[in-house]
């Protein structure tokens, strides 16, 4: 009779996830929330979709090149001092940008000090600590974390865009601002010392009777790789897919008929479908191996793209409905693969760090999705470029897991 298996979801490693969930929802919250104020700078100050994207893609860029930071301090600091200085950052940030009159005013405070924010409470932070709790189990305890992109993207684009109808986009920036800070007495509160030590016992998942030695990952080793390569375009090329999405969408909705605030909360309901979208990876990657799980939420994703590209008025529900199922069900969905395969090619005392320069790829992803979609809208006048260009990208990205052995091996 065979000894029954201990579940690694004890209450502790619950705890976990549930820290790591409410942080990332937050690092999203103060973060997401930008594509709102899309409209609001462009007729206050005059500028064009590029300029403003540009806002939003040095951020998203400062986020990815943050990673490397963020993944060294938390394994010389900790959690708790990269949780706080996170949100010490964000919440200065937002109170600052309602007071911006500048653009080099918004690049130091939604860019660089937001985005930072969206970092240090990010998939790197998250995915490190989690790492320490879960092995057979991690892809499925990070869809679980990783979901929190959805919940903190809708309640950034709902709340912000409430407050800015009501109240004026400064007042609005301020009250989120103040809303990131109040974090901070969570993080004063929690034992640390015991969420920081990990699950006793958590080893390598090599065999044990592997006759490969385990490695003792390094930086310069791991960039030896092309799994680390691989992954980073993986989070690179997906990700510039996603965003120049993202940026478009709020506005786009409304030129084609949405009034603002629907158009707003029906974006932010693609929020809702992601930890559905996620936990349903997490679960297919067990069931049928991480290739299949992989290319299936590309497609999802296409077909979410095109949906909204065929979105010609506000009266053509099928595609609105399409694209927030579809681009609900998809966005994020590759963050745990991602996640869970770093972690198992490169676990070790250094993981942090190599997981940090992986996010690298991310936030150039970000930064060159957000920033070309703009441009080229700028340049075009037309949404057909712009989509053809997010199609395009996500095809790039999806390459790794069919290319790369390391990737297309690791389940």
């Amino acid at each position: 009779m065979t000894a029954r298996t201990k579940s690694e979801f004890v209450p502790m490693a619950i705890g976990i996830m549930a820290i790591c969930f409410l942080l990332g929802a937050i690092g999203r919250f103060s973060y997401e929330n930008f594509p709102n104020l899309v409209s609001p700078l462009s007729e206050e100050f005059g500028w064009t979709r590029g300029t403003i994207a540009s806002i939003y893609s040095i951020g998203a860029l400062i986020t990815g090149l943050s990673g490397p930071v963020v993944g060294t301090l938390f394994d010389r600091l900790g959690p708790r001092n990269v949780y706080t200085f996170g949100l010490i950052s964000g919440g200065t940030g937002l109170i600052l940008a309602s007071m911006s009159e500048t653009i080099w005013h918004f690049y130091f405070c939604i860019s660089l000090l937001v985005g930072f924010c969206s970092a240090s409470c990010g998939n790197v932070t998250n995915s490190a600590l989690a790492s320490r709790w879960f092995r057979e189990k991690l892809p499925l305890a990070l869809a679980i974390i990783y979901s929190a992109m959805g919940i903190g993207s809708l309640l950034g684009l709902t709340t912000s865009q409430i407050l800015i109808s009501r109240y004026g986009w400064r007042q609005a920036e301020f009250v989120l601002g103040l809303i990131v800070l109040a974090m901070i007495l969570l993080i004063l509160f929690l034992p640390w010392q015991k969420l920081a030590a990990g699950r006793r016992g958590l080893v390598s998942p090599q065999k044990q009777d592997s006759t490969e030695p385990e490695i003792d990952w390094t930086m310069p080793k791991a960039m030896r790789t092309l799994a680390f390569w691989g992954l980073a375009s993986v989070y690179c090329f997906t990700g510039a897919c996603m965003f120049s999405v993202i940026i478009q969408a709020v506005t786009y909705l409304i030129e084609v008929g949405l009034p603002p605030v629907e158009a707003s909360v029906s974006f932010g309901l693609t929020g809702l479908l992601i930890p559905v979208g996620m936990l349903s990876s997490g679960y297919l990657v067990n069931k049928l191996g991480l290739l299949p799980t992989a290319m299936g939420s590309y497609v999802i994703t296409a077909a979410a793209v095109i949906c909204l590209w065929s979105l010609e008025s506000a009266d053509n529900l099928w595609a609105l409905y399409g694209f927030i199922l579809f681009f609900g069900l998809s966005m994020g969905s590759r963050g745990p693969m991602v996640g869970a395969l770093a972690s198992r090619l490169f676990r070790g005392r250094n993981f942090g760090a190599i997981f940090g320069f992986i996010s690298v790829g991310s936030g150039l992803g970000m930064a060159g999705g957000s920033y070309f979609s703009g441009l080229l809208f700028d340049l075009t006048g037309s949404y057909d470029v712009v989509f053809s260009f997010s199609l395009i990208s996500l095809c790039i990205g999806a390459a790794p897991f069919i290319l790369v052995p390391a990737m297309r091996k690791t389940t």
